[in-house]
């Protein structure tokens, strides 16, 4: 069974906040709670993925949860009578295991890490095993006879996938995930105006909540060499555009019609 994860003392003090203010802003929460920027926005990001509050681009907006769970979430008496009647523990029934995301495999996590090579051909044994699920004798010969593979080898990777995952496959080179330079430009290059550093640690946040581990901040670049990198990247002038707001298109007549 999944547990939930109790909400932080933050998370509780945003969720009184934002019901009362239904309408609001970053800064506003920022004054109103007494802390900054990088402690609130991971918040808020797990809100909006949760349909709890909508983002605008300025503002954000608070959507009131339906009153229909309520009836859902009471226990009713029969409930209670038959966990009161359960065993203090129950012998699992045998499943079959389907395998759909790769966080599921120890060592998952060095993936993001490994060299594009190492990436490749990880992703592309991924493949055979999908394609050749099933499949023995004869048929399993022609399957690896067209993906170019030796049954020696197909045989050693599906057993070190079972028995311990990825570690063992990843290589002990390891590059920085670019997904945290994307994630880096898309805080950075946006009206809400971070600092370099803000960006950096936001993105890393999102890594984080992404591949569901905590990373040591000493491997990833640090904000001034990204910075460098966007400006490589983008002229002054494009990143100014980006940064802040046009509002040539702001339809006046429309939104102050009488």
């Amino acid at each position: 069974m999944i547990q939930r994860q109790k909400k932080t003392v933050l998370e509780k003090n945003i969720e009184t906040a934002i019901k009362k203010l239904s309408i609001f802003t970053l800064s506003d929460l920022e004054i109103l709670l007494e802390k900054s920027k990088i402690e609130i926005i991971p918040i808020l990001e797990k809100m909006i993925s949760k349909h709890i509050i909508k983002d605008n681009g300025d503002s954000y907006t608070y959507i009131p949860a339906s009153n229909k769970s309520k009836a859902k979430d009471t226990p009713s008496e029969n409930t209670y009578e038959s966990l009161h009647k359960m065993l203090p523990f129950r012998v699992k029934k045998p499943k079959e295991i389907f395998l759909r995301n790769i966080n599921e495999l120890d060592g998952f996590v060095d993936y993001f890490f490994a060299p594009p090579s190492v990436k490749v051909n990880i992703k592309n044994m991924f493949k055979i095993l999908k394609q050749t699920q099933g499949k023995s004798g004869k048929a399993l010969d022609i399957a690896l006879k067209n993906a170019n593979i030796s049954l020696s080898k197909y045989t050693r990777f599906k057993n070190e996938i079972s028995k311990n995952g990825l570690v063992n496959l990843v290589s002990s080179e390891t590059r920085e995930p670019r997904e945290i330079y994307y994630f880096f430009k898309e805080y950075y290059l946006s009206t809400k105006q971070y600092t370099i550093v803000e960006a950096r640690e936001l993105a890393i946040q999102r890594f984080e909540r992404l591949i569901k581990i905590k990373i040591n901040r000493a491997k990833i670049t640090s904000a001034k060499t990204m910075s460098n990198w966007i400006h490589k990247e983008y002229s002054k002038k494009q990143i100014e555009k980006f940064r802040n707001i046009n509002f040539s298109q702001f339809d006046i007549e429309k939104m102050f019609k009488e």
